[in-house]
């Protein structure tokens, strides 16, 4: 990516964010800011690296990776004193949030998930400028064109997928999917309006996005930092498991895990999964790029996970998975002692050509927001819920012997042998972001045996406090129906 353009880039969006007629009274000036500044394929793909620094500058920001581990149970805040999204990690999220800050970030009086309705749409509506106006351009270099597009549907696919799992109820809460998820938006006009969609539909856009996507981009490409045809056909495998479509879930992540095998110990895993180096070097196949500067939140999670009194911890629970066998070299993830569990699975040394000035609270690292191994817990998850057992045991086991190569082989059948699959996916997907997600779509409690706040141990699944409140400028506004129990 090219970092003189970054500035630029994020003037554009800063001047384009949210200036909607009806709530600020003004007129909309996104469409003039981005016409003006894309002329050709060259600034179209310059448009676009904007696009990947938003969504690493905001999304993967440090607060906004934490929410969905710190709303279920392998996160805590470090004190109950001074310490940050304590409404989210109560379940104490307030619809209006009257003139309280409307992000979320280090402020302690950030207390719902408005930043990322506001954020995310941006970031969905720069996508679809790109979709739309690319091939005006096409001639120019209709293989760029085509590339260009399907990154753009790929985001566009992913932002929707961290959307609709933070303000929605998961796929099967209801037997049709036919409860209300969110807006899906497929217009770069701010001014357009748009109601809330079903999950259904949520979902089927998602798939069509992704189907897109990969149809346009090549299979691979050397720097992972950008969506990929693999990256955005492991996504789609996400979506399809999530919409509890095992058997499409089941194709696609066998097809992705027989082309990008485990990362083994001995080519370092699992420090290099969260290094930048080329495709053939790691498992990883989309990873974000820290921004860099003198920004300290630049280490995403990391600044939050280094003993501050303002930032989380590892709860006993998932240290206690994590350190059951000695042998699994994931015991590295957390050290410290019951209570007092620091998260170290992210190397503090990983980016040191992106450190931050202030080196003592972060060390910058490159997120791996989708993996093989997760390819290889679908492919698990989808044979034992699809009856079979054999190839579901071959997955998991596959996978626990990577970590592990001494522990006993997995001989468990039926309702064991899921569980256990459930077991695994939390160990190896710890703190990456999916675990809140996870329960819900499982339609499981959230029970935390080590807890802050005292009113704040169980959460009883069905829940109308497990998802965000929608923001009230848009419920007031555009007449959006707000979560229930908000």
């Amino acid at each position: 990516m090219k970092q003189r353009y970054y500035y630029l880039i994020v003037l554009l969006f800063l001047v384009a964010t949210a200036c909607r007629k009806s709530f600020l009274d003004v007129d909309d000036n996104t469409q003039f800011y981005r016409q003006r500044y894309v002329s050709d394929l060259e600034t179209m793909k310059h448009f676009l690296n904007g696009i990947y620094l938003k969504y690493t500058a905001t999304i993967g920001y440090a607060t906004t990776q934490a929410y969905p581990e710190l709303v279920a149970d392998n996160l805590k805040p470090f004190s109950s004193a001074g310490a940050i999204l304590t409404s989210q990690y109560s379940w104490t999220q307030q619809a209006d949030i009257g003139d309280k800050q409307d992000y979320v970030g280090v402020d302690p009086s950030g207390t719902a998930m408005n930043p990322l309705w506001r954020i995310g749409y941006q970031i969905i509506r720069n996508c679809s400028f790109v979709i739309e106006d690319v091939d005006r351009y096409r001639e120019e270099n209709p293989g760029l064109a085509d590339d260009l597009k399907g990154q753009a549907y790929a985001i566009r696919a992913l932002m929707h997928f961290k959307m609709v799992n933070v303000f929605a109820q998961a796929y099967g809460f209801t037997p049709n999917a036919s409860h209300p998820g969110i807006p899906y938006i497929k217009v770069s006009d701010a001014l357009a309006p748009y109601q809330r969609q079903t999950v259904a539909v949520v979902y089927d856009e998602m798939i069509n996005d992704l189907q897109r996507a990969a149809q346009l981009m090549p299979e691979e490409r050397l720097d992972i930092r950008y969506m990929s045809q693999m990256a955005a056909k492991a996504l789609l495998a996400r979506v399809y498991l999530f919409k509890n479509d095992y058997s499409r879930a089941k194709e696609i992540a066998v097809e992705i895990s027989s082309k990008v095998p485990l990362m083994s110990i001995s080519k370092g895993y699992p420090e290099v999964l969260f290094k930048h180096v080329v495709a053939s070097e790691t498992e990883t196949l989309f990873q974000l790029s820290p921004p860099g500067g003198d920004d300290p939140y630049s280490g995403f999670l990391g600044i939050l996970l280094n003993g501050v009194t303002w930032g989380f911890m590892a709860t006993d629970d998932i240290a206690e998975l994590l350190n059951e066998n000695p042998s699994d070299v994931r015991t590295k993830w957390v050290q410290g002692s019951p209570g007092q569990w620091n998260v170290t699975k992210f190397p503090r040394d990983a980016a040191p050509e992106v450190i931050p000035q202030i080196t003592d609270l972060a060390g910058a690292y490159y997120p791996a927001e989708i993996r093989s191994s997760e390819m290889f817990l679908i492919s698990a998850e989808a044979s034992a819920k699809l009856g079979d057992e054999e190839t579901a045991r071959g997955y998991i086991n596959e996978l626990r012997r990577r970590a592990n190569p001494t522990v006993e082989l997995l001989t468990a059948t039926g309702n064991a042998l899921i569980d256990s699959i459930y077991k695994e996916r939390r160990k190896e997907l710890a703190f990456e972001g999916l675990r809140m997600y996870d329960l819900q779509r499982w339609r499981k409690n959230v029970v935390r045996n080590d807890f802050i706040f005292s009113y704040a141990r169980d959460l009883v699944y069905p829940n109308d406090k497990a998802i965000a409140p929608i923001p009230m400028q848009d419920v007031n506004l555009m007449g959006i129906e707000q979560n229930k129990g908000y």
